[in-house]
């Protein structure tokens, strides 16, 4: 990228606007996904009623689509919410969870995909199969790397201005390149709902920043180095989820010399 991008800006860009973040999500991630959009300075809304959710669409910020446990209503409330998202130009992460486990998720996902998310977030297997690659996924696992992901995100990009791939290194594609982004902690994959919460983080920092890969990179390095310093307090999964959400809360996170290292690792 022609200029370099600065986190700790976005970031209190972030908590100064506090983005109203609409959030149709699973029922396993509603908490931890309101808790950490409030630690970080944006202020989360979780309505489902396929009526209440379309109005709420209409002035929200950001909407974030995660298909963790999808039912009729939700499919409706998330259809009907992602064409006032389209429709106002307003910024929409899919997350499509479990994509390649079935056909109901499969023909889910691809009808929200038809509406071009502003990002699409997920692990390879589910990115793999969100582009039509022959894969099954088991429940919302991944089977493969990153790498056997990146041919299927750049199709992607032809719905969507930015590709999150999730793994031990998480990838962002989007036109301007590839990037990757390293860290984090062995705790997150033990402890539901991490990933989830990335998906929010990239639609509330999507809220604030025209520039999809600054929208993407700032989310994921939030998290990651958040973790980070998570990990060194936790005892286990408990005391990581809490030691997290502080960590999260940080005013200065964004400021830290990982956060600056990691930028100039990635090159912009």
């Amino acid at each position: 990228m022609g200029t370099r991008f600065d986190p700790s800006a976005l970031l209190e860009t972030l908590k100064t606007r506090a983005p109203l973040v609409h959030c149709l999500t699973n029922r396993v991630t509603v908490t931890p996904m309101a808790n950490a959009l409030l630690a970080i300075g944006a202020a989360p809304v979780m309505t489902d009623h396929p009526d209440d959710a379309e109005q709420m669409s209409a002035s929200a910020d950001a909407l974030l689509i995660n298909l963790g446990t999808p039912t009729q209503e939700s499919l409706e409330a998330m259809t009907r919410s992602v064409r006032v998202a389209a429709a106002d130009h307003r910024p929409w992460v899919l997350d499509p969870v479990g994509v390649g486990a079935t056909r109901f998720r499969r023909t889910a996902a691809h009808t929200l995909l038809e509406y071009q998310p502003t990002a699409v977030r997920g692990n390879a297997s589910e990115i793999m199969a969100l582009a039509d690659e022959a894969i099954t996924g088991r429940g919302v696992d991944t089977q493969h790397t990153v790498e056997d992901a990146t041919e299927a995100a750049n199709a992607l990009l032809s719905y969507t201005k930015g590709v999150a791939i999730s793994g031990q290194q998480d990838h962002l594609l989007t036109e301007l390149g590839h990037w990757q982004i390293t860290g984090g902690s062995a705790w997150q994959p033990r402890v539901t709902g991490t990933g989830c919460v990335l998906g929010a983080l990239m639609a509330a920092y999507g809220a604030v920043s025209d520039e999809p890969f600054e929208a993407l990179a700032a989310a994921h390095l939030h998290a990651a180095i958040a973790a980070e310093l998570a990990e060194a307090r936790a005892e286990g999964p408990a005391s990581f989820a809490s030691a997290w959400l502080d960590a999260l809360a940080r005013d200065d996170l964004a400021l830290t010399e990982r956060a600056i290292e990691r930028v100039h690792a990635l090159g912009v």
